[in-house]
């Protein structure tokens, strides 16, 4: 993608309705990028999620990013195109042609999925069926989704749509509202 392609007006828009944009990058470049864009002072943000890396001497608990290849910026106008300067960024994330806006709400999402202790998974399948269901307790309350399994915990999957990825996130039963039930 040509950077020229958005013009001042877009990404002023975007500041103005509290939105992220998604960088795609190269493969393990995320943390290079986010030191060098926070340099140029350029916010920038990789959601992390901490794993067990095993070589021949040894086995480290390492930070990974949760979605690899992302790193979501908070551009101002004057640093959009200065962006484009960081070795290691590939494109801005488009979906069906236009950029991928994140509100800040679902970057607070991913930051609380960054904190819990639970086993949160990231996954980009669309998943169409069960119930529709909203978390009423807990650190995702207020968020909706729909159920993937049940039993004492439900795995919820709530859906990031700019990014076409899905949150799965274990929650207690009694934590969970049905919505909408699934009509066949």
């Amino acid at each position: 993608m040509c950077p020229s392609t958005i013009n001042e007006y877009s990404i002023k828009n975007c500041r103005e309705e509290n939105k992220w944009i998604a960088i795609y990058t190269k493969a393990r470049h995320e943390k290079q990028v986010q030191r060098q864009l926070e340099l140029m002072g350029i916010e920038a943000y990789i959601p992390l999620k901490k794993e067990y890396h095993r070589w021949s001497d040894r086995v480290k608990l390492v930070d990974v990013p949760l979605i690899p290849s992302y790193v979501f910026v908070d551009p101002n106008p004057t640093q959009y195109l200065k962006m484009f300067t960081v070795n290691g960024i590939v494109n801005v994330v488009k979906f069906h042609g236009r950029i991928a806006y994140i509100r800040d709400e679902e970057i607070e999402l991913l930051k609380k999925a960054e904190k819990c202790d639970e086993v949160v998974l990231i996954s980009n399948e669309e998943y169409k069926e069960n119930d529709e269901v909203e978390i009423v307790e807990g650190m995702f309350a207020g968020y909706k989704g729909r159920v993937v399994d049940s039993g004492n915990k439900c795995k919820v999957v709530i859906r990031i749509e700019p990014i076409e990825y899905s949150l799965v996130v274990d929650v207690e039963s009694k934590y969970v509202r049905l919505l909408a039930p699934v009509v066949v």
